[in-house]
């Protein structure tokens, strides 16, 4: 009985041994991805999602996505093994890239920034209270919450896509909102919010 057993479940792992390497084959995504932590330090790089750490990669270090497992982790390919990291800390441009489109962004900008937060402060009404998901740029992205209502002002807190934040009040641009679970005030501009 013991021997039949034995069979049996060797007969299950060649099969296994057979067939496994063609579905991972048929999920991989290959995407190229860069580190990036506004902190400017490594990411931690996983055993399993949310798992023991065994490595990190630095940052801007490029990085090839085998698959996305949810929104939350990506499983990549980390010194000859599968191992997982977080896709907050995942951008699919070089960091050096995006630091130019974002000073170009800047350069473009005119008018006083006192003048232009006084304004938006100004255009503040209040509102019945309501929940908006984060809907950042791009899906491994976040939404940044401001200490005031504008892009140059002081990061509070981050925020991935589909998180909810309860509205205060409306303005012109931004959303003065609040975190739920921090009781954290701040602003975040309302193209990146949905209801």
């Amino acid at each position: 009985m013991t021997k039949r057993i034995l069979s049996l479940m060797l007969a299950a792992v060649l099969v296994l041994a057979v067939f496994l390497p063609a579905a991972a084959e048929e999920i991989q995504e290959d995407k190229t991805y860069y580190v990036y932590t506004e902190n400017g330090l490594a990411l931690n790089v996983r055993k399993e999602p949310g798992g023991e750490i065994i490595g990190e990669l630095p940052f801007g270090t490029k990085v090839q996505v085998i698959s996305f497992i949810n929104e939350n982790w990506a499983a990549i390919l980390f010194q000859d093994q599968i191992a997982y990291v977080n896709t907050r800390f995942l951008i699919n441009v070089e960091p050096e890239a995006l630091k130019n489109i974002i000073e170009e962004e800047q350069a473009t900008i005119t008018g006083d920034p006192i003048t232009d937060i006084n304004a938006e402060f100004k255009s503040a009404k209040t509102v019945t209270q309501y929940k908006v998901k984060m809907r950042p740029a791009r899906v491994t992205s976040w939404v940044n919450m401001r200490w005031v209502p504008s892009e140059t002002g002081m990061i509070l807190g981050h925020y991935k896509a589909g998180e909810e934040l309860v509205v205060l009040k409306e303005l012109d641009h931004y959303l003065q909102v609040q975190d739920p679970d921090t009781g954290d005030v701040g602003y975040i501009h309302k193209k990146f919010a949905a209801k």
